[in-house]
């Protein structure tokens, strides 16, 4: 079959995506949309940073998209600032902005309730004197004034919307905010009008959006988010389902968006790999949006349009929202609609730097795309062609050298990558064995045909590890993306200069030995110093083996590392492993090891020793680079060394060093300031 019957084979399968859509008075260019999410570009006002973001994937093809949560009463702050006039100039700006490429615009509104505390740190505000898990704060029960000024609060809000000339308002009703601590009957203690029944719990939001639609009137577009809480005496699927059956007959709304989790059960807000593709629609909301009468929209781990179109023909919604897919890749719309599938940045829904990035810098980025939050200056759509086309080497076919080689061959330089292995992806062939996060290596398969498609020449097994097999190469320019190899020295950092005692005596295996498949005999010790996410894939290969773990860290919790708050990552991990023969030691170290015997202590009192049989020791200690190349080639000119040659970190690095590549090799280069990684370290 040829390219062209390929492509139009793709587009016959993916007919429903590409249909408008119209809501009201306002018609999407086709199914895909971007409901609202926080960035941390906005200050309260729109910045150029936010304009910018948007506006790259309207230009990308989206249909819809959303401003980040809007704060409506200062008893709650928002990403954007609604209850001042001062948002209207930059509202009405990017509006405009985005609308002239053929996206809409809507807006969310929202009041955090029992999540979210003042400016002036006054205590939230709340259905009742509940505190919320993660802010733990008791919030103060809300008294009939309080609730008509944060209602009015929402009309207000809604109305420099309109005024600013944006297309539709939302009101954020779920994931434990202020009309979801009502929703639910476990937060909702009152017994007055706004208690006890459903009716009653769900009375604010329909006083809040009868206000909001006597203020913006009945051709303006109102919608509402929804979501069952996902914990056990929380709102569940039926309630929702019988919150929209009145929201529809009473017209109050013009369509739904309805999504899954609250601070109850955060690992179902942003799901990470383990959850399946689109997990939110397959559990829960599919059912509730089959039954619904309006227009709706769903999200959750949505990663192609071809999910989506399985979304549209099943019935489960009319608009399918892709945040991470759209932050990973702007113009996954656009290139999917001509035929570019393969040139997709793949969304690998690790968290790290988008929620991660939110929670650990305050900005929102992306592993795998570092150009988010920079489109005004980075990315694909700025590259130039360089003046000078060199031969640049990269030596190494990891994640940080198949970004430099993509990078510098679409700066129009001839690229020449040397891979030791027999083939590429460096530490993602690892994660290909990972049984709950294999989907991250789909970044393979994306590389493999940047490599194809940017004409870069590929030279597997051959190390070049000297300088004379460097100079036989002949480029003008190296990288050097050797990346590193794991200690076995036991080194463990609370205790730098000394190895546990009968080190010499135990065969001690790496996390990589494990992922490669290395012959396991339980039970296993194994000793964390990554507190990431490769402990939880070995701990859980090990686990699903049947094999007893006793899994020592210094960390205080599993996977500490992981810059996104724990309940989001790692709890929904440390569920399944409990599950198994699996037991945690936390601020732990190891001081002694012999055959079938370990010695470990808390690090809070080193002499309460415990001794745990095991017959597999296992270390995960970081990695060291090898610097033996870097040394020989220090004199070439411009030599770039990235990723872990350069110092073992994590993904995100590697890919963001390697963006940089092409610009390295220019005369204007400067080193760059902004770079900020989240949270977390491999070493």
């Amino acid at each position: 079959m040829s390219a062209r019957d390929l492509h139009e084979q793709a587009e016959r399968a993916l007919e429903l995506v590409w249909q408008p859509l119209t809501i009201k008075n306002v018609t999407l260019r086709n199914r895909i949309v971007r409901s609202a999410h926080g960035t941390g570009f906005a200050r309260g006002l729109v910045t150029d940073t936010l304009k910018a973001y948007q506006l790259e994937r309207a230009r990308g093809g989206v249909a819809l998209g959303f401003g980040e949560g809007g704060q409506v009463h200062w008893s709650s702050p928002g990403f954007l600032d609604l209850t001042t006039d001062d948002v209207l100039d930059g509202l009405a700006d990017m509006a405009a902005a985005v609308q002239a490429e053929g996206m809409k615009l809507f807006q969310q509104l929202m009041h955090g309730g029992p999540t979210l505390y003042a400016h002036d740190g006054s205590a939230p505000w709340a259905a009742s004197a509940v505190p919320d898990p993660v802010l733990g704060l008791v919030p103060h029960p809300m008294t009939k004034n309080m609730i008509e000024e944060v209602v009015e609060g929402f009309a207000a809000a809604a109305g420099r919307v309109q005024q600013a000339g944006l297309d539709g308002v939302e009101l954020h009703g779920g994931h434990s905010y202020l009309f979801s601590s009502f929703l639910s009957p476990a937060t909702n203690r009152r017994t007055d009008e706004y208690g006890g029944s459903l009716e009653n719990r769900s009375r604010i939001l329909f006083e809040a959006l009868r206000a909001v639609r006597d203020r913006v009137g009945p051709d303006f577009v109102v919608g509402v988010r929804l979501s069952p809480d996902g914990a056990d005496n929380m709102t569940t699927a039926d309630d929702i389902g019988q919150v929209v059956e009145r929201l529809e007959a009473e017209g109050l709304v013009d369509y739904l968006n309805v999504s899954y989790g609250s601070h109850y059960r955060r690992s179902k807000l942003i799901g990470v790999t383990r959850e399946p593709r689109c997990y939110m629609v397959k559990q829960v909301t599919g059912e509730i949006t089959k039954r619904a009468a309006l227009p709706t929209m769903v999200t959750g781990r949505i990663l192609s349009l071809h999910d989506a179109e399985e979304i549209l023909r099943n019935g489960e919604a009319d608009m399918v929202s892709m945040v991470r897919a759209l932050i990973a890749d702007p113009h996954l719309v656009k290139k999917t609609r001509e035929g570019r599938t393969a040139e997709v940045r793949p969304c690998i829904s690790c968290n790290q730097a988008c929620a991660g990035g939110l929670t650990s810098r305050g900005l929102m980025g992306c592993v795998v795309n570092p150009a988010c939050g920079y489109e005004k200056d980075r990315g694909d759509h700025l590259l130039r062609i360089s003046p000078r086309r060199r031969t640049v080497l990269v030596i190494g076919g990891g994640p940080a050298g198949l970004e430099a080689a993509r990078s510098c061959a679409l700066a129009g330089h001839r690229v020449v990558l040397h891979e030791r292995a027999d083939r590429l992806g460096g530490q993602l062939t690892l994660i290909e064995k990972s049984p709950s996060r294999s989907d991250v290596a789909s970044l393979l398969p994306y590389y493999e045909a940047e490599m194809a498609r940017l004409g870069v020449e590929v030279v597997l097994n051959s190390p070049l590890d000297s300088r004379e097999a460097v100079d036989a190469v002949g480029a003008d320019r190296v990288v050097v993306a050797t990346g590193a190899t794991p200690r076995r020295d036991g080194f463990q950092a609370w205790r730098p200069g000394e190895s546990p005692a009968g080190l010499a005596s135990i065969e001690l295996l790496t996390g990589w030995d494990v992922l490669s498949g290395a012959e396991i005999t339980g039970p296993v010790l194994l000793v964390d110093e990554l507190g990431h996410y490769e402990a939880i894939d070995v701990a859980e290969t090990l686990v699903r083996a049947g094999h007893q773990v006793h899994h020592v860290t210094r960390f205080s919790n599993l996977a500490a590392n992981i810059p996104v708050a724990y309940d989001y990552a790692a709890a929904p991990h440390a569920e399944e492993l409990y599950k198994g023969d699996y037991e945690l030691y936390t601020r732990t170290l190891v001081h002694a090891v012999e055959p079938g015997r370990a010695t470990v202590a808390p690090l809070a009192a080193p002499n309460r020793f415990q001794v745990l049989d095991v017959n597999t020791f296992v270390f995960m200690s970081g990695a060291v680079p090898d610097h033996a190349l870097h040394a020989e080639l220090e004199d070439i000119p411009d030599l770039y060394v990235i990723g872990d040659a350069l110092g073992p970190r994590t993904l995100e690095p590697a890919i963001t060093e390697g963006s940089l590549a092409a610009a390295r090799f220019e005369a204007n280069w400067q080193r760059a300031t902004w770079v900020r990684y989240s949270g977390g370290s491999s070493v």
